[in-house]
């Protein structure tokens, strides 16, 4: 994943790559314990345990667990909007960008399943990382409606904006249920979800 250079609240950025490498070390450590063990259950001194550092190592870079929890998820959104943005590289239509970022974020999710695990849980710990992180989604998401061009049947592109992330986000859990390949993913999403879409949301 690439290093986020933005400021977080309660996030130290390393200045060095030595520091990169051990502020990741940390990350990592932390993302498989909240997937895996849960937020509530996991201690700083577990992550680092698990990661390798001294505890003091830790705090050189996250003021408390919540913060290094908070910056997991912005990892995932920088993440995620990079990935999407490179599968609709060199596509003209808003239906041929979107078909390509469902597909996109749904074989992600079959690869990564510990994502629902890590940003859904959020709202048990603090239900202002999960809104950020779907309200940032909506607002770059509906701008991108509006600068396409195209005559949408809805004009509230913000509500639309989340019935597409709604869309996208239950697909991913259809597919990491049924364990789907990607030519099923394909299948599924052209057959069936394109069309819906296609009816439902273009002039």
């Amino acid at each position: 994943m690439k290093d986020i250079t933005y400021p977080i609240k309660g996030v130290n950025l390393p200045k060095t790559q030595n520091g990169w490498t051990k502020m990741n070390k940390l990350v990592s450590a932390a993302e498989e314990l909240f997937s895996n063990v849960s937020f509530f259950e996991t201690s700083v001194v577990d992550i680092c345990k698990k990661a390798g550092t001294a505890v003091g190592t830790f705090y050189i870079y996250f003021d408390s667990k919540a913060d290094i929890y908070r910056y997991v998820i912005e990892t995932y959104k920088t993440h995620i909007r990079s990935m999407l943005n490179d599968s609709i590289k060199g596509l003209n239509s808003r239906y041929e960008k979107e078909r390509a970022g469902i597909k996109c974020f749904v074989k992600y999710a079959v690869r990564n399943p510990q994502v629902y695990n890590v940003i859904w849980g959020s709202l048990a710990v603090d239900e202002d990382i999960f809104a950020d992180y779907y309200e940032s989604f909506a607002s770059s998401y509906a701008r991108a409606l509006i600068s396409s061009g195209e005559e949408l049947k809805l004009s509230d592109v913000k509500t639309l904006s989340y019935a597409l992330m709604g869309i996208t986000n239950f697909l991913g859990l259809k597919a990491i249920f049924e364990k789907s390949t990607d030519d099923e993913i394909d299948t599924f999403i052209d057959q069936t979800v394109m069309p819906l879409i296609k009816n439902g949301m273009f002039k």
